[in-house]
């Protein structure tokens, strides 16, 4: 899931503005492709039960818009906010058709942050505009670059939050520089030739490392342990081993888990954390291959993608298998450690966490009595779209889209299909990790 997202926030970061135009005619015919993969193949519609997510008032959209054509970022723009309004963290542009001409980029001098959607600076002043562009007008677009399960604003967020100085540059197509309107002043900035860094939550040199993978990481930071995990990967159980084996030898009363900027990977590695920290109670997911199914839309890659798949699945792992309504399940049943956890669990999220790391959240979530501080994670709870990822051309545009084939299930009762909300809700706060600081001021309180 990571370098999937790596690979498609690259295609937006280094497009511009480009002068190639596309009909209008044209596009609502890609976009009525979409809608009629969405319908009828996509496996976010896997159960007739819940309500059908469309791309109508998009289409109705753009079939009451005066012009005769777009240009490719506008097209693009518009691509984006149907693959966000089809809420599935894993459904991305894989191919931009044309490449842009060349740009002489430069980028906005400082870092913004969207704030109980509001932008302000790092002052935390809020803004009114930039270059004559409304601040909201601005939130609300780029908001809508990044789908999120659920189609909530949460890995959107996330991203501009981290990356505000690229995506307002792209946005005004990379000015040389910029007015930007507060409440009481307007400041007049020169853009810079490279975007300022924006840390990323991570261990501090005050805190004391114990294990390392990578940039996986257990230390403790105020005598607490965390374990903090960007990413999981096959040869992470080593470390998740060697953390709780620690926690037993302790004993911990309580452990802080960072799932924040876990985009997901490995699920068997989430399978291995998760059974360190669920006490006397089995967990499961299932994969399902919903009757509706997304073949007869597929280029041809993605027919060969699927059809590997479906090997994988229906032969590989047939004795798991079983015939559902909704369609072919197979199923995945754990069972905790035999020496689990025992203190308090606080997971940290964000708008990052997604795929295999909300798993465990799901999981955490449904069966133990894990505190959950931060922000909304991006990745559903009920479930994603994933265990294939085969890739459809739009006729017109020839857009390639990669898109999830199968639907893992980890609470088959609930229509949930948002990420978790925090109980204690830390708005982002730049360098300062204000999350963090918040859960040790819980545990010294006694968790209130």
């Amino acid at each position: 899931m990571k370098y999937f997202f790596t690979l498609t926030f690259s295609l937006l970061v280094t497009s511009s503005l480009w002068a190639q135009k596309i009909a209008k005619s044209q596009a609502l015919e890609d976009l009525t492709f979409l809608e009629r993969i969405l319908v009828n193949g996509h496996p976010v519609n896997y159960n007739p039960a819940h309500p059908k997510v469309t791309l109508l008032p998009l289409l109705q959209k753009l079939k009451a818009n005066q012009q005769d054509s777009l240009t490719s970022t506008q097209f693009q723009r518009l691509l984006r906010e149907a693959i966000f309004r089809m809420g599935c963290v894993h459904t991305r542009i894989s191919k931009v058709p044309t490449e842009p001409g060349k740009t002489n980029k430069v980028f906005f001098p400082s870092s913004l942050w969207i704030r109980n959607g509001i932008l302000v600076d790092t002052l935390n002043r809020a803004v009114q505009a930039i270059n004559g562009i409304a601040a909201q007008q601005l939130v609300d677009e780029i908001r809508h670059l990044y789908a999120s399960d659920g189609a909530t604003t949460a890995l959107s967020t996330a991203v501009f939050n981290k990356n505000s100085s690229w995506l307002v540059s792209q946005y005004l197509n990379y000015p040389a520089q910029y007015t930007m309107r507060l409440d009481t002043t307007t400041l007049l900035l020169q853009a810079v030739s490279s975007p300022p860094s924006v840390p990323h939550t991570s261990s501090s040199s005050a805190d004391q490392v114990l294990f390392r993978n990578e940039d996986n990481v257990f230390y403790l930071t105020s005598s607490v342990p965390v374990l903090k995990l960007t990413e999981f990967r096959k040869n992470d159980r080593a470390l998740i081993k060697k953390s709780f084996r620690y926690l037993e030898q302790t004993p911990a009363k309580q452990l802080i888990l960072d799932l924040r900027d876990n985009l997901g990977g490995n699920r068997q590695s989430a399978v291995a954390l998760t059974q360190h920290l669920l006490k006397d109670v089995a967990f499961s997911y299932t994969i399902l291959q919903p009757k509706p199914s997304i073949w007869q839309y597929l280029n041809g890659k993605g027919k060969l993608y699927l059809a590997l798949s479906k090997l994988k699945y229906n032969v590989g792992q047939f004795y798991r298998g079983q015939k559902t309504a909704l369609g072919r399940a197979f199923v995945y049943r754990y069972r905790p450690s035999k020496h689990p956890f025992e203190g308090q669990v606080y997971v940290l999220t964000d708008g990052y966490t997604a795929s295999a790391s909300t798993m465990v959240t799901s999981w955490l979530k449904q069966h133990s009595s894990a505190r959950f501080v931060g922000q909304q994670s991006g990745g559903g709870y009920n479930g994603n779209n994933g265990g294939s990822f085969p890739t459809v051309t739009l006729p017109n545009t020839k857009y390639e889209i990669s898109t999830p084939a199968y639907r893992l299930i980890l609470d088959a009762g609930s229509s949930q299909a948002q990420g978790i909300m925090p109980d204690v809700i830390i708005e982002p706060d730049g360098a300062k990790d204000a999350a963090l600081k918040r859960t040790i001021e819980l545990i010294g309180a006694g968790g209130e």
